[in-house]
């Protein structure tokens, strides 16, 4: 169950990287098809990611000289890392579902006082989860997973950008 829950919001949190990397860059009014693409993107992006980490887990598992230690040892640090990365997902979700509320003064209250600036702590909150996950693991192998996973997943939304940096970016294709 911690790796599903792990996984999901990794899956998650790179959609909304794929989201924001789009944001604000296309001109057009109606932009429905433009950021699903864009979502699908980072998405994309997250599992390619996800899959590597856990292609590396088991590489790791596979030369450890006591795997069912180690991997105890990874589910105390997935249910470190749950506290506050789902904590985290809890706020932003609560923030959106009064985002989707057909009230103005709602959207706004939401977008300005929790999306906005807990998107800019993200990478904060994702080092803190880390950190703490890594610290009090038990086995070398645990902290330098998590902090291996930690970076993976933050760099996500810094090379989905690298398009726009090079003047490549997201295609936009009329529906």
């Amino acid at each position: 169950m911690i790796p599903a829950l792990l996984t999901l919001l990794a899956l998650v949190d790179a959609a909304f990287c794929g989201f924001r990397d789009a944001a604000g860059r296309n001109p057009r009014i109606e932009k429905r098809a433009y950021f699903l693409r864009a979502v699908r993107r980072g998405a994309l992006a997250g599992l390619i990611a996800v899959a590597a980490l856990a292609a590396l887990t088991f590489a790791v598992l596979g030369l450890a000289p006591d795997p069912a230690g180690l991997w105890l040892d990874l589910l105390a640090a997935g249910r470190r890392l749950l506290l506050v990365y789902g904590a985290y997902a809890a706020l932003v979700c609560t923030a959106l579902l009064a985002y989707a509320l057909p009230v103005h003064e709602a959207r706004v209250l939401a977008s300005v006082t929790i999306l906005g600036p807990f998107t800019m702590v993200r990478p904060w909150v994702l080092a803190a989860g880390a950190l703490l996950a890594a610290l009090a693991a038990a086995r070398a192998e645990t902290a330098a997973l998590t902090l291996a996973s930690a970076l993976t997943i933050g760099l996500i939304e810094r090379l989905l950008g690298r398009g726009w940096r090079r003047g490549r970016p997201v295609p936009f294709r009329p529906s």
